[in-house]
């Protein structure tokens, strides 16, 4: 993939704050945070912040709600 292309695509997609994540799953920011640090969540540190993919997240709650 071409850095243009790879570029595109990071625009295109939906990166989430811990407040949204939190909003949608209904639990507290620090537990998202926890889950984030764990590495029970997809996310990943933008500078002081932590970004959670959009799709990656819907991805890993269908999987978890299949157990």
């Amino acid at each position: 993939m071409s850095q243009k292309s790879t570029l595109k695509y990071i625009m295109n997609k939906q990166y989430l704050t811990v407040e949204e994540v939190a909003k949608r799953l209904r639990v507290n920011m620090r537990t998202v945070y926890r889950m984030a640090v764990k590495g029970e969540i997809p996310a990943f540190k933008f500078g002081k912040s932590w970004r959670i993919d959009a799709e990656k997240l819907d991805e890993y709650i269908k999987d978890n709600l299949k157990r």
